[in-house]
């Protein structure tokens, strides 16, 4: 017989993915205070690079309008380069920049030291507990590529075997059938 999940599980669950995802926003916005989405998009684009603005878009839950603007800061900063997707030359792929990456990179060990300091304080013979316990729930997140990266869009894949995302695979390279400019 299952146990019941309790109320006060199910709020501090709330109150951790929130305190962890303020905590992670405020570290990175020290490096990039362009504000909004622009830090996961300089993570994102170095996660899945050739990606178009459509895809983009729609990863980090940005009106397309919006996402321009964002990728027009990028590339005005020299971080993101906009190229003619190889499939359809209509369409742009994204790509960092030489900058960007060094960018991304600074974005993610601010992010790894802001959590870094949270795990500090769990007790050591909880610390494989707690990674099984967030993979399951991490895994049980995403329902394809695009919610995928939508979920990991602050991720360092870099840092991560065995990824629950990659079961989904990759996004349609920029130019296929999920693609837009």
């Amino acid at each position: 017989m299952a146990l019941k999940t309790s109320h006060r599980l199910v709020n501090l669950l709330g109150a951790l993915a929130l305190g962890v995802s303020d905590r992670m926003r405020s570290a990175v916005a020290e490096a990039m205070p362009m504000g909004g989405e622009t830090a996961a998009a300089v993570i994102v684009i170095g996660h899945a690079p050739t990606m178009s603005i459509d895809q983009l878009s729609r990863i980090l839950r940005l009106s397309h309008a919006g996402t321009v603007r964002l990728v027009d800061r990028l590339v005005e900063r020299r971080l993101v380069e906009k190229r003619p997707s190889a499939i359809d030359r209509r369409v742009m792929s994204l790509a960092l920049t030489t900058d960007g990456w060094q960018q991304r990179d600074e974005l993610l060990a601010l992010r790894r030291a802001a959590l870094t300091t949270l795990l500090d304080r769990v007790a050591a013979e909880d610390l494989a507990a707690f990674e099984r316990v967030a993979e399951t729930i991490v895994a049980a997140l995403p329902e394809d590529a695009l919610s995928a990266l939508t979920t990991c869009r602050f991720c360092d894949e870099r840092r991560c075997t065995d990824c629950p995302m990659e079961a989904f695979g990759t996004l349609e390279p920029a130019g296929g059938p999920a693609a837009g400019s």
